[in-house]
């Protein structure tokens, strides 16, 4: 708790408040903290009544968790609904610190190239900073794992594929990771978990949030308040540094050409494309697209009427 309130003070990230501790009643086993009161997270309504701008809310939260993670390498390892709220004076409260991530200088680096690269559309950058951060292991032929994830080649737009052909592109991505020896370090788990939960709070709070405008507005912030630490860690001129976002919209699955993505836009998409899914699921058990339920039990009878079927015929 202590560090990330350090943490904070010394990025003058404002926009976050960590509870201070009582001294004198802070025991051994009771933790007395100041009383802070505001909304619940997803309480939208109530925030946008009190004047407060949702969407500032998602972008400070954004840039305050990236800074922690790349520039003093630690973070909250668990945010969720219930250890975070947002004041009345429209700054976001931070609470139970029981998980904290923590990076090594050589993880936070590596996190930081990992960044870099997907801000400047590097991919052996982006992939052996994976390697460094132990998602991969340390003598992974760069080259062949771009090659054989097919990164370098054009994005392929997971909504222009069958539900049969999505099934297997996965397959193949998970195949061929999981033959390179690929895993999620713990570090990595705790930042993907929170992003997961990110993108469920601009859900909520910001589904008109431009995607890519965002992205690029973290990089100029990055670039203008960090430029030093960028320059001393990777060995870069920060001025120098020409942003390239095609690598971000290959990770949402949009054209290079793509100029703004909203997340309502985004989530269009996850919908369609799970609806491609629940097809190849619905094919996979035989049953048309258009069934809508299906229980184990009305499965298993179908199964035993196709038996009997087959039998039947071997006895003709």
């Amino acid at each position: 708790m202590l560090d990330l309130a350090r943490m904070m003070r010394d990025l003058g990230q404002e926009g976050y408040v960590i509870p201070r501790p009582h001294p004198t009643l802070v025991t051994r086993r009771v933790l007395v903290m100041e009383e802070l009161t505001g909304f619940k997270f997803d309480d939208v309504v109530a925030m946008q009544d009190a004047g407060i701008d949702t969407e500032n809310v998602i972008r400070t939260g954004l840039i305050a968790f990236m800074e922690g993670a790349l520039i003093h390498g630690v973070f909250h390892g668990d945010l969720h609904g219930g250890n975070l709220f947002v004041m009345h004076d429209g700054r976001t409260a931070l609470l139970d610190f029981g998980i904290v991530g923590r990076l090594s200088s050589s993880r936070r680096i590596a996190f930081l190239r990992l960044m870099l690269g997907a801000s400047t559309n590097d991919l052996h950058g982006q992939v052996s900073a994976l390697r460094d951060l132990g998602a991969l292991p340390l003598d992974s032929d760069i080259d062949a794992v771009i090659r054989d994830l097919r990164l370098d080649q054009t994005t392929i737009d997971p909504t222009t594929l069958s539900g049969e052909e999505l099934v297997k592109e996965v397959q193949r991505i998970v195949k061929a990771l999981l033959a390179y020896g690929a895993k999620l370090p713990k570090e990595l788990m705790l930042y993907v978990k929170n992003m997961v939960f990110l993108d469920g709070a601009i859900a909520r709070l910001a589904p008109n949030l431009d995607l890519l405008a965002e992205v690029a507005t973290i990089s100029m912030v990055f670039t203008q308040r960090h430029g030093e630490t960028l320059g001393r860690d990777l060995g870069i001129d920060p001025s120098a540094v020409e942003f390239n976002f095609d690598s971000v919209k290959a990770s949402l699955g949009v054209e290079n050409s793509t100029n703004s993505l909203t997340y309502r836009e985004l989530q269009q998409r996850r919908d369609l494309i799970q609806e491609f899914n629940f097809d190849s699921v619905k094919a996979s058990l035989g049953v048309e697209n258009s069934t809508n339920s299906l229980t184990y039990r009305e499965l298993q009878q179908r199964r035993d009427l196709i038996q009997k079927r087959m039998r039947e015929h071997v006895t003709k």
